[in-house]
């Protein structure tokens, strides 16, 4: 995967915006994550891990729901029986909440069926999460000021990426050389 332009931020986390761990995260589950925030208000955030692929895939989950057997990817820990997806096919499936620009939040699933089937859009326009990432009011700013997450802005080709293995390494080394040196950092800090 070649990432380029991904641009670290220092106001405050948006709707849009990825959040990446800071290597040595205490909270094992988001330990060198790239999440998707869906939405982040007054009413907290919401956001989708884009790295945590499941041994699991859709039809496993939900029998008969899609066509296509989709991979899924670990969300997050909040209701972990829920289905997401994000899409970049937003103005073709009605209900798709908008994110950022040309990045949608689901909408009516049935569509996804359709728009595959006489070959619409593709496979790689689509992400499917089990459960997902959420932040009560003030606490994904809390969390920023204790340094566990670095914001930064993505474009899609990042968000929709084949390779979530490689990515946390991958944008941390692309944010700048600030960070870029902390890609490379052993999953124990003993190991130095």
């Amino acid at each position: 995967m070649q990432v380029k332009n991904i641009q670290p931020s220092f106001g405050p986390p948006l709707k849009g915006s990825v959040l990446i761990s800071e290597p040595y995260l205490s909270d094992l589950q988001f330990r060198r994550t790239v999440v998707l925030l869906g939405e982040h208000n007054e009413d907290g955030s919401v956001g989708f891990v884009l790295n945590r692929l499941l041994s699991i895939r859709s039809n496993e989950v939900v029998p008969g729901l899609l066509d296509i057997d989709f991979p899924l990817f670990y969300g997050g820990p909040v209701e972990p029986n829920t289905l997401h997806f994000i899409h970049t096919v937003g103005e073709l499936i009605e209900g798709a909440q908008p994110i950022k620009d040309g990045i949608f939040w689901g909408g009516n699933i049935e569509l996804v069926n359709d728009l595959l089937n006489q070959k619409v859009v593709k496979l790689n326009e689509f992400k499917f999460f089990v459960g997902y990432s959420g932040w009560a009011p003030g606490q994904l700013e809390d969390e920023m000021q204790e340094k566990a997450w670095w914001l930064g802005e993505a474009p899609a080709s990042l968000i929709f990426s084949d390779d979530p293995e490689r990515m946390w390494t991958n944008v941390v080394k692309n944010l700048n050389e600030d960070y870029a040196y902390m890609a490379n950092s052993p999953d124990d800090p003993q190991w130095n």
